[in-house]
């Protein structure tokens, strides 16, 4: 049984790395091919490129797995050492089990990939890429939120907020410190909630407190109002941009900032989609891989077809992405919970893989 299992293992992975390479030189020559067609430095497209990677991989990889698991078995079909195989004993839930066992090196691959190295990438591309772009942000500089808060620098002010809700146009916890021409720190501004008013083009400050007088050596003046009209150099287009600081933190970090958040009873949505849409993505390696799986129980080397298999491929990869941005979409706009947004359409999958294994092994009983 060791041999026919080291069969199987074998030609999962080659089928796999087959699988790898070809939708890599593939997604590698149609990206560069249109980086030089922009007109872009050789350089920068190289890099664009490597940055790209990460993410591009984690949309691969299940497609690899669904591919793994599809041509290893025909291929084992078209020279009968399938029905060998099971006619030497080996189970159907043994086969299940080999290649559900391998697919789990896919997903600690494709966790590490989203959890970490996409991270990485968005850094690097935040950090280097946006240094070219000559746009004129309101801000000058921001720093990393693994404190939990989103800082950022104008010319006369520091500022920090805890959340940004697009839906309200609000800012929680917000605080504005206040520096004098020779960088002497003149007076603090703390509010509970600011709310931008379209009509003013003001913020709406609530349960305010105000120290002034901090440069001089008297004690700092404090004053509290219960609302009051604030005009920023940002408006709530500008704090998308602080959001995008959230694709650098690796899952940890990230998660250790989803829960802190939580705690404060404020919709955080879109970022726990981002979170879940790690853990789900790459569980869906182990469910691709179990669903051509099913096929064993017709052994017969005629029922394998390459052209089949393409389009066999083809259907599931563009009906599960097209499912399942759509469930993130629907989760985003606060429609579905995120868990059930980003978890339905890989839950379904392998709801469909169990009621295919046992259909099929009661029928071949």
């Amino acid at each position: 049984m060791l041999i026919l299992s080291k069969i199987l293992f074998k030609q999962w992975f080659k089928s796999l790395i087959g699988a790898v390479v070809v939708l890599f030189l593939l997604i590698t020559t149609a990206d560069l091919i249109n980086g030089f067609l922009q007109g872009k430095d050789g350089l920068r497209v190289l890099l664009e490129y490597s940055l790209k990677m990460p993410d591009l991989m984690g949309k691969m990889f299940p497609i690899c797995c669904l591919v793994a698991s599809l041509f290893s078995l025909n291929n084992l079909k078209s020279h009968s050492e399938l029905i060998a195989i099971l006619a030497a004993g080996y189970s159907y839930q043994r086969i299940y089990a080999l290649i559900g066992s391998s697919a789990l090196v896919m997903v600690f691959v494709q966790f590490i990939n989203l959890g970490y190295i996409e991270p990485y990438a968005n850094k690097i591309k935040r950090q280097e890429i946006e240094k070219s772009k000559t746009s004129e942000g309101r801000y000058l500089t921001r720093s990393s939120i693994d404190g939990g808060k989103f800082w950022y620098k104008t010319n006369d002010y520091f500022a920090s907020f805890t959340f940004f809700d697009r839906r309200t146009k609000s800012l929680k916890d917000l605080e504005i410190y206040y520096f004098s021409p020779d960088f002497q720190g003149a007076k603090i501004i703390q509010s509970r909630n600011a709310t931008y008013l379209d009509d003013q083009k003001k913020w709406q400050l609530t349960e305010v407190r105000e120290l002034s007088d901090l440069a001089i050596p008297n004690f700092p003046q404090e004053k509290l109002r219960g609302d009051q009209l604030l005009s920023l150099k940002e408006v709530p287009e500008d704090f998308g941009e602080f959001e995008a600081d959230l694709t650098t933190l690796s899952f940890v970090s990230l998660f250790r900032f989803v829960s802190r958040l939580s705690k404060t009873g404020l919709n955080i949505s879109e970022y726990e989609i981002i979170l879940y849409n790690k853990v789900f993505l790459s569980i869906t390696c182990l469910i691709f891989a179990l669903i051509p799986v099913s096929t064993i129980f017709n052994p017969n080397r005629r029922s394998s077809s390459f052209g089949k298999n393409v389009v066999f491929t083809l259907l599931t990869t563009v009906i599960f992405w097209v499912l399942y941005t759509s469930c993130v979409a629907l989760g985003n706009s606060g429609t579905l919970p995120p868990v059930l947004a980003t978890g339905i359409i890989p839950f379904v999958l392998l709801c469909y893989v169990a009621w295919n294994f046992h259909k099929n092994r009661k029928l071949s009983f």
